[in-house]
């Protein structure tokens, strides 16, 4: 199994979108941001590359020949010649492995995602189609905005307020823990879940919608 998370850096798009942009619907050049997906592919060393159509919903897709393009914001396979990627741009990556059964899992969680519980759901859709245990899955979340930058209003405390953190009479939401218990309540090890502690909007090595509007997509990707 491998799996990482890309930067800006080592791509051929033209700023706003310099450089590494892997996303085809932020107004980037798409001859860019094909060259883009073709540099990551080699790099991985896999014959398939398989990106969403990322809507914010909750929806999970069994991949089963490589070749989709699916509208969902989660998918699963157990193909070792296909490499699963997730975009984002302050949204949470999460990837999935087990070991035992050899299946991998990708999951678009920004906040209506979390809410919708997508990355859980993702889960249990390989429980399902593969039979993996719970306990045994590992689970990988990548660079995103952290409560120190994602100031968000009132109205977005719903359902949230556990994770909410009140400084000068403003609320920052801490997305990654409330993604962490949801995934200790349906069994995963809180010693399998990998949390990455860089900030996406602090961070100037990776695209942040938050601080920059116009900008590209970085992923997060796995593969067998």
């Amino acid at each position: 199994m491998q799996y990482r998370f890309t930067t800006r850096f080592g791509g051929v798009s033209q700023a706003p979108y310099e450089s590494l942009n892997l996303a085809f619907h932020v107004g980037d050049n798409p001859e860019c941001v094909k060259k883009n997906r073709e540099l990551l592919q080699e790099e991985l060393g896999i014959s398939k590359l398989v990106f969403m159509e990322q809507v914010h919903g909750d929806k999970v897709v069994l991949i089963q020949n490589g070749h989709e393009e699916p509208t969902c914001d989660a998918m699963i396979t157990q193909r070792s010649d296909t490499a699963l990627a997730v975009m984002v741009a302050d949204c949470i990556p999460i990837l999935f492995y087990d070991a035992v059964h050899q299946a991998i899992g990708v999951a678009h969680a920004g906040r209506v995602g979390s809410l919708l519980h997508v990355g859980q759901k993702c889960a249990l859709a390989m429980r399902e189609h593969f039979g993996i245990k719970m306990s045994e899955l590992r689970i990988f979340m990548g660079p995103s905005i952290h409560a120190c930058c994602y100031e968000v209003g009132k109205e977005a405390i719903a359902g949230f307020e556990k994770y909410m953190h009140l400084q000068d009479d403003k609320y920052f939401l801490d997305l990654q823990s409330y993604n962490v218990d949801a995934f200790i309540t349906i069994g995963v090890k809180p010693e399998h879940i990998e949390i990455s502690q860089e900030c996406s909007c602090g961070d100037e090595n990776y695209f942040s919608y938050r601080r920059d509007k116009v900008t590209g997509r970085f992923v997060g990707v796995i593969a067998l």
